[in-house]
């Protein structure tokens, strides 16, 4: 190949990054706020999706500019459900709120830059060819790579059949984040609605979003409890402020706090017994995302507690860490979206894909 600059993005719902991959090597990162439905005026989601697709576009120019060569190919690690076979996002509650739909996203950016290879692959795919390059393929069978963020998604990796499977018609996998599940604090059953505007999704609930309209909900149902609790003084502060109080909380021991988590892991934990029920050979969960990083060692013991909780039949009990020798905690980083959107442009270069489709 004798153009290797390849512009690569990792397009979440809070931050766009951008930077050019030659060769194997990132260049400098440049970092903005996302163009999404919480911050941007709109009419529609459509003037969102239209403005995503010319920000790529002008920043694919301005780094083209910047290196001083010609770019011909771009890879894109887009925080949203997108479908493998085409590259149609299916929609993006964190970026264009509950009433957006479908977005054909490869076709607006080869109209508007027909001479570049653009390759759109979801986050937590991204993140995962980034990730599998450090794995040793004789010691697994299937890993499953989880980010719990904004939103939630999963991947998993087949060692045998060498990529990420995915529906042959549909082009998914791993949307766990919309599962409905069910979720209750101190025995009353929670009723929120996701990013996507369905009700009861894993992502209202176990999200950073979610987490953060529980806490929201602590001072007018539960003042007393939250007067006593290491997180009273951000009880009317920002996002920013209440989010930060409750990992210091859960690092504390808070039992307000603990309470809390508890909250957010039991949904995660029922669906990995039910994966694991399922799928045995399943040797590695691999977790990952800012909620996750923010509440580490905690985190995974909670949703190990959870796990026993709900139980594998006939094999929790003699083998209680059964989930806990299979989680692998990986600090999220700010470049893995980039890296992994490198890897998978290169792949795409060579007419390879991440994706089997059998």
């Amino acid at each position: 190949m004798s153009n290797r600059e390849v512009a690569v993005f990792d397009i979440g719902g809070t931050h766009f990054r951008s930077a050019v991959w030659t060769n194997g090597q990132l260049g400098p990162v440049t970092r903005r706020c996302a163009i999404n439905y919480l911050n941007t005026a709109h009419d529609s989601p459509v003037e969102l999706q239209e403005a995503l697709a010319a920000y790529l576009v002008a920043e694919t120019n301005r780094l083209q500019l910047e290196c001083k060569t010609v770019i011909k190919h771009a890879g894109i690690s887009l925080g949203a459900p997108v479908n493998a076979s085409n590259g149609r996002v299916l929609q993006s509650g964190p970026l264009w709120g509950p009433r957006s739909g479908s977005f054909e996203l490869q076709g607006a950016l080869t109209r508007l830059r027909p001479d570049i290879g653009w390759m759109i692959a979801n986050d937590v795919t991204a993140g995962l060819a980034s990730y599998i390059r450090t794995c040793d393929p004789e010691r697994h069978s299937r890993i499953l790579f989880v980010t719990v963020s904004t939103g939630i998604g999963s991947r998993l990796y087949d060692f045998a059949r060498g990529g990420v499977p995915v529906d042959p018609v549909h082009g998914l996998q791993g949307e766990i984040g919309h599962i409905k599940v069910e979720a209750f604090f101190r025995g009353t059953r929670l009723k929120f609605t996701c990013d996507c505007g369905g009700c009861d999704h894993l992502n209202a609930y176990s999200s950073g979003r979610g987490v953060l309209k529980l806490l929201r909900e602590l001072s007018p149902h539960y003042p007393d409890d939250l007067a006593a609790s290491t997180m009273a003084a951000a009880r009317d502060g920002d996002d920013d402020a209440i989010l930060s109080a409750f990992s210091r909380g859960v690092a504390a021991g808070d039992v307000l706090a603990l309470e809390v988590l508890a909250t957010i892991t039991r949904p995660l934990a029922l669906i990995f017994s039910v994966l694991l029920t399922h799928d045995p050979l399943l040797d590695a969960i691999v977790l990952t995302g800012g909620v996750v990083d923010a509440l580490e060692p905690a985190y995974s013991a909670s949703l190990d507690r959870q796990f026993r909780d709900h139980g594998l039949f006939q094999v929790t009990e003699c083998d209680p860490s059964y989930l806990a020798r299979r989680l692998r905690i990986v600090a999220p980083g700010d470049l893995s979206g980039l890296i992994g959107a490198g890897h998978l442009a290169e792949m795409a270069q060579g007419g390879q894909s991440i994706h089997v489709f059998r």
